[in-house]
This record gives structure tokens, sequence and C-alpha cells, in this order.
């Protein structure tokens, strides 16, 4: 039998250097350094651009490693989305230039032209087999859950199919699922007797290509894999076994063997991924269903015809995650769109390296949690639109106003010198504020969703830690009384959200989400818009016998102005009004308030009264957010996600959140922004 053996290894834009240089250390360069040893065993590698990137600044040797080993024939590299975006979910335009990029990286650094290409996560849409065929690649690799919803079981998935889209072909390996769960967590000679049984059919090919951390950088791996010897072991039986399993590289497979027949394969990913979307009503319905066909004695053909959620709906399941996404592809139209750039390629660099996939999902890995990978992200967004700006705006204020996220409510993109600011009729509130002099979005803030997996830590669930487990199977609290922080927001965490507050409501209230009444959740009218030489935006709500005017200034400065008025006195008779502001701000370590000129650390839940001016310093990205308003309180506090990563479930701390509280009965309420930059701490 043939094995056709890879491993994908990834590190994202943005992820902190010691992160880099632990899966360095603990699987990068022993993985190859063991595999160096047995030149007989022929492997497949796929290293996304931001690794091959650190690579080259900080250990070469590991280039020049895989340069010898492609040299010698024991290794081939694939191709891939240079900055390792998900494919489907980027403009076509972008596609062709990160594939394009992986591939003269490729030529460059190891004298060989890729054949074929990695797909992020395997997000597979019907159309890419067009768009890898026009990138010059010949074929892919995803998993034999593709296979199995387009109907196929057992021997079928064996080998490797043809496919096409508009008469463009492609090939496409499946990848086992079962070696996938057995390597590398059983033992290395469970895994050949694996193997060896499916010897039994002659000339068979059977595909493993995933991710390269499982072999040392997730938990427990490297003791098992290294300490233990593990890899050694499964590379040394092998070789050993070379007559009955036979190692190849996949440009051997395709040219040896004609594929097994033409197929098409449906919109996937792999299983867990399509879980990781549902919301998780469906995913009690979805896990319900699963465990009632295990009772069944046909549930390995059941299981075929059983799937998940779709992957795009991510966007539709965390809309702060839809924001961003879409913010990335408004971006992309404007710089394609735009004529005579001289400095198009740097542009087109932050735009690329802003499509790195792990900021825009949710699954096992942390993902969209992370605020350091979404702020790498809008880093990058803000850096390419800061450059194309500088270049395409004729006027010192641009306003352009139009449904930038798709979900049927406009906003109003306000832009100058140092502010993106982007502002939503949904309640007047402002959905980005991106400081360009620092590439910094103070509004790059989170929603808080129930995720399915909170029922875990609801029931207390504990795994034994003690043996080898799959990455899919570990829900371990890494800290204890984490159901404190599961609670879920029912409007949108940004900026400028109206509250109607009971006139009882306390701090414990607020942050249990008690005596609100959210007026953001409406939409509100855009009943006037003032371009020069101050823009204006003026928003009306009426309803629940509430009437409200929300005007909101822009100058050519880093600031802005809110001003509200109330339809008479009496409409505050009975309660508070409220005005919330997130922030995404440094951990609570770097942040300082500054109230009335006192600074003061912030070391959790506050409460100020009776303040007209207030400043948050983050001494991390070196910025104050400042507000002068009417006399009010405040309450501040931060704001806390539960949420899994491949080491079990994790409170992961996401923003600041202010809301600042009108007591006074006087019909009319403004707040002042303004950023500045701030050096030292």
């Amino acid at each position: 039998m043939y094995f056709l053996f890879g491993v994908h290894n990834h590190q994202p834009v943005g992820n902190f250097n010691h992160v880099f240089e632990e899966a360095y250390d603990r699987c990068y360069y022993p993985f190859l350094e063991v595999l160096e040893k047995y030149p007989s065993v022929k492997c497949n590698l796929h290293i996304s651009g931001p690794l091959y990137d650190w690579l080259l600044s900080f250990h070469k040797e590991l280039i020049d490693k895989i340069k010898l080993m492609v040299k010698r024939g024991q290794l081939e590299v694939m191709s891939g989305g240079y900055y390792e975006p998900i494919l489907p979910i980027i403009p076509d335009d972008d596609k062709a230039l990160q594939i394009s990029l992986m591939n003269s990286f490729i030529n460059r650094h190891f004298k060989t032209k890729p054949r074929g290409i990695w797909i992020a996560e395997r997000v597979w849409e019907p159309y890419l087999a067009r768009v890898i065929n026009q990138s010059s690649l010949e074929y892919t690799f995803l998993d034999d859950t593709h296979f199995r919803y387009a109907g196929m079981t057992g021997k079928e998935l064996f080998g490797y199919y043809a496919t096409e889209d508009s008469g463009y072909g492609i090939s496409i390996f499946p990848i086992s699922k079962t070696l996938r769960y057995k390597i590398p967590f059983s033992k290395a000679e469970e895994a050949i007797a694996l193997l060896k049984g499916f010897a039994q059919e002659k000339d068979v090919l059977v595909t493993l290509f995933d991710d390269g951390e499982k072999f040392g950088l997730w938990p427990h791996t490297y003791e098992w894999v290294y300490t233990k010897k593990w890899l050694e072991k499964f590379f040394k039986l092998l070789t050993d076994n070379a007559g009955i399993i036979q190692t190849v590289k996949a440009m051997e497979a395709v040219d040896k063997f004609r594929p097994q027949g033409l197929i098409y394969l449906p919109a996937a990913s792999y299983e867990e991924m399509g879980e990781w979307v549902l919301a998780p009503d469906n995913f009690d319905i979805y896990e319900n269903l699963r465990e009632y066909i295990k009772k069944s004695t046909r549930q390995y053909e059941f299981n075929n015809f059983i799937r998940g959620g779709f992957f795009r709906n991510f966007y539709a399941k965390y809309p702060r995650l839809n924001f961003m996404h879409k913010r990335m592809i408004s971006l992309s139209k404007r710089i394609h769109s735009a004529k005579s750039l001289d400095n198009k390629k740097s542009i087109l660099k932050h735009l690329l390296m802003a499509q790195c996939n792990c900021g825009y999902w949710h699954g096992i890995f942390g993902g969209f949690y992370l605020g350091h990978i979404r702020g790498a992200i809008y880093d990058n967004l803000i850096k390419a639109e800061s450059e194309l700006d500088k270049k395409i705006l004729k006027k010192p204020l641009s306003v352009e106003r139009y449904d930038l996220d798709f979900d049927g409510c406009k906003e109003t993109v306000v832009k100058n010198k140092h502010l993106i600011a982007v502002f939503s009729d949904r309640g007047g509130s402002i959905a980005e504020l991106s400081y360009k002099d620092r590439s910094f979005n103070l509004l790059n803030t989170i929603t808080r969703k129930e995720e399915s997996y909170h029922s875990k830590i609801k029931e207390n669930v504990k795994n034994d830690n003690s043996k080898i487990a799959t990455i899919h199977d570990m829900a371990v609290a890494k800290e204890s009384d984490l159901d404190k922080y599961l609670t879920y927001d029912n409007y949108e965490k940004t900026g400028l959200v109206d509250h109607l507050l009971d006139k009882g409501i306390t701090l414990d209230d607020f942050i249990k989400q008690k005596k609100i009444k959210t007026l953001s959740n409406n939409i509100y009218n855009l009943s006037l818009i003032k371009r020069s030489p101050v823009v204006m935006l003026q928003y009306n709500y009426a309803g629940d016998n509430i009437g409200l005017l929300k005007n909101i200034f822009v100058k050519k400065g880093p600031e802005f102005r809110a001003e509200y008025k109330f339809a008479g006195p009496d409409m505050l008779n009975d309660c508070y009004f409220g005005v919330e502001f997130n922030l995404f701000l440094a951990s609570p370590k770097e942040i300082a308030f500054v109230v009335h000129g006192r600074v003061e650390p912030f070391s959790g839940e506050k409460e100020f009264k009776d303040i007209s001016s207030f400043a948050a310093i983050d001494s991390f990205k070196k910025t104050s957010i400042e507000f002068i308003f009417d006399k009010a309180d405040i309450f501040a506090m931060p704001v806390y996600s539960v949420s899994s990563s491949e080491s079990g479930f994790e409170k992961v701390y996401q923003q600041v959140t202010l809301l600042f509280i009108k007591r006074t009965k006087n019909n009319s309420f403004s707040i002042n922004c303004k950023l500045k930059k701030k050096e030292g701490k």
C-alpha cells in the first residue's frame, strides 16, 4: 500500500513571538530533525506565510533544512494562500494574489515549482477547483468527510479523485479521519497495524495530511511524541515495513496512479468545523441525533448524511465578526478599483495580512475570541486604508453611506486624517473607532454569546489529563469558577449605546445586565447629514413613549461629539439615561484611568460619582481616549468571555465597558470623545 503523509504548520499574523518560538522548539524543528534521520520516509509539507516570514527572521536554518530535504527528494512543499486566508471568504483577486505569493516564495527559496495546494481549514466551495487550476496548481487535500457528504464510503475513500469547475480541473486526495484521530495519539505499532490493514487492497493509496502542531505543541504531546520517541518509532517502523507500506509524495501519487473517478464535493470543511458554526440550540439537536443514530446497526451509513452548518454562517452567528469581515471586503474593493497607486504593493501586503484566517471564525482554538489576533487584523486594515486614503481622499473630511456589513441596516463611514469612524443606524451607535495614528481600532470589541460548550462548564465536566487525547476531546477547565463569567449580551457591545436605566440600578445590576432597557437595539432614523465644514449626523428615535434626538459631530481632528436631546423633561421622571462605550484596551494592568486629573489604576469594577471628565490610558498602545461630558456617574468594568482553546476552557479578557449615567432631569446630555498619543507609562 502507499501512504501519503503530510503536515501543515501555521502561526497567525499577530501571534506572540514566544508562541512562535515555543512551537519551533517543541514541534517544527524536532519533527524535521527526526524525519531527516529516515531519508526513505517521504513526506509532504505545508508551511503558512506568517510562519515562513518568522523563520526567515529568526530561524533560517529550518528553511535551509527544508531546501536540502526537497533537493534530495524526501519532501514535497505545498502552496496555499500566503497569509493563510479562508479562500472562499476573500475576493477572487485576493485569492489569486495570495496563491501567487506562495508559489513565488517556494520557487525562490526551495528551487521547486509547487504542484499542490493546502486549503486553510479545508473550507471548500466547488468553484475553488477553477481558482486552483488557474493558479497553475494540480491537486489539493480535503477530509474524507467532504467525500462522505457526497455519498462515498469505505474503499471509495482511497486514492484520489478528479473534479472541475467551468472546465478547469484538479485532483483531490481524501484525508483519512481514522488516521487523523489515531496519529499520533495511539501507539506507533497500532498506527502501523492500521496501515497494514489497508494493504489488503492492491496498490491502495491512503492519505493523512494534518496539523503539524499535534506533533509536540498540542497539550501533552511533546513528551509522547519526542521524549517517549513516538515519532522516531513511527518513522523506523515505516522504514522497516517499506516492502508493505511505501511512503509517497503527492506528485508521485498523481504521476503513478489514475484518479478513482470524477467527484463533485459539496461546500464543507472538516466535521468539527460544521459543528462549531451551529447555534447552541441547533448543536444540541445535532448532538442528540448523532447519539440516536449510534443505537442503529447502520450508524456508519447514516452518519454520512448527517452534517453540521455552513462555514459562512459564522458571520450570521457573530455580528461583530461579520463587521470585521465586511470591512476587509469593502477595503479590498476600494484598493482594487483605485487607479495609479505608487504604493499599491505596500497597501496590498497589509490587506493580504489582514486576511489571515484565525480571527474570522471560532472553534476549539479560540479564533475570534483572541483579541490580539483580531487586533492584528484591524492593525493591517487600518494601515492599508490609511495609505490608500493619503493617495485618493481629496477632502479633509470624507462621508460614505451604505450597508457596509450587509445586515439590512446602513452605516455611515466618516474619515479624516486621524480617524475612521463607522456609525450605524442601529441606535446611532458607533461600530468602529480607528485611530490612524496608532493603527488601532478602539472598538475591536466582542458581544458575548452563548456557546454550545458552555453547557460542559455548567455541568463541571472534567477529563482525565493523564492520557493522550485528541484535541477535540479535551474539555478541561483551566481555572475555577468559570461559570460566574457566563454572561450573554442582548445588545452589541460597541460605542454610543443608549440605555434607559432603572433609578435603583447598581454596578452589580449593570454587570448582570439587570434594570436596563437598551434603546440602541432599535433602528434610529438618520434625518440629516451635513458634510462641511463639520460632519453632522442627525438621528431621531421615537417609540415606547420615548422621543430622542441624537446629533453626532466629527471635525478634522481625532475627536467627535454626541449631543442628546429628549422630547421633554418628563421622559426621565422614572428612569435615568445612560450611554455605554466599550473600549478594546490592553489587559487591565496596562490601563489607567484619569478622573479630574487624578490617575487611578484599573484593577476591576469601579464606580465614579458626579464627574465631568474621564480618560482611559492604554500604556501598551500608547493611546488615551478622553471623555468630557455633562456631569454624570460612571460604571467601569472589565469584560471577559469564556471560550475554548487547545488546552481547555478559559476566561479571556476582551475589553473595558464604561457606562455614563445622566441622573439629572434636564432634557439634554452631551459627550465629547478625543483620542491622543500617549508616550511612556
